[in-house]
């Protein structure tokens, strides 16, 4: 069975909705000197882990991004002193990530661009629909996929 012409057309939207307020954001981080969106995502994952760290599998499963390129990703932020990596002690060929207090400070200036951009977008929306049905609809979508 073919997608409906409206079931196509809300998935186009949604796609260059998504592809154009991530830019939007991106753009705004970067002129504010800070680092892109996707780390915004790997810094607060790891914040919300605190002390106990997270290893680097755990991380890719909870983040929002396409993971491509994730292990550059992660060298850049330890390089720039955001991140620090350690040996998990059960697995010496593991690794264990842990968020930095220059991390913390730098994922707090994001969400000062971040989100009030994401109210900007995500207030316009839930004007025009119930917000609590579509984001159930969509988390549904989601969940979907992972039981398939």
């Amino acid at each position: 069975m073919y997608p409906t012409k409206n079931e196509t057309a809300l998935w186009v939207a949604l796609n260059q909705a998504q592809r154009s307020i991530y830019q939007a954001m991106d753009s705004a981080l970067k002129a504010s000197g800070l680092p892109p969106l996707r780390w915004y995502d790997v810094l607060w994952a790891m914040e919300r882990a605190q002390s106990q760290g997270v290893r680097p599998f755990e991380l890719e499963k909870e983040l929002i991004f396409e993971q491509s390129n994730f292990s550059r990703l992660l060298r850049r932020m330890i390089d720039a002193g955001l991140v620090e990596e350690a040996q998990y002690e059960n697995d010496r060929r593991g690794k264990l990530l842990r968020i930095t207090s220059k991390g913390c400070d730098v994922r707090r200036q994001m969400w000062c661009i971040y989100g009030p951009l994401i109210h900007k977008h995500m207030g316009y929306m839930a004007s025009q629909f119930d917000h609590g049905d579509t984001a159930a609809a969509l988390r549904s979508l989601f969940d979907q996929e992972t039981e398939a």
